[in-house]
């Protein structure tokens, strides 16, 4: 998720920006159909493992791990999903700007996963 994270945050969403009318508006609905075909079963299948890992494992250990998947969830649902649903080329910016949440916590959520899997 963190690679998908990063290509929509530097390439796809500030793409948005450059269409105008009918064609962001036909654009924008065919990429929230597709997308959602990739992200939400990825999404579903990372919460799962989450969760089976602070159920089987040491919690505590994996205490930051699910904060930051927390985080990424809620930004989703409370931030991400409502301006995809008011989206406009002049709203973009401000979904580019949020996005960065979601950026910044599964980039670290990789980062730490990564060191406890090496440490």
């Amino acid at each position: 998720m963190t690679g998908i994270i990063w290509m929509v945050q530097i390439a796809i969403y500030p793409l948005f920006g450059r269409l105008e009318g009918a064609t962001f508006d036909d654009y924008h609905a065919r990429y929230m159909t597709r997308v959602t075909y990739i992200i939400a079963p990825l999404m579903i299948t990372e919460a799962v493992c989450c969760a089976a890992c602070l159920y089987l494992g040491d919690w505590e250990v994996m205490a930051l791990s699910s904060l930051l998947l927390a985080a990424v969830w809620a930004s989703t649902a409370f931030i991400q999903v409502p301006q995809h649903a008011k989206l406009t080329p002049e709203r973009v910016p401000a979904l580019v700007y949020t996005n960065w949440i979601r950026s910044i916590a599964w980039t670290a959520r990789t980062a730490l996963l990564a060191w406890l899997t090496v440490g």
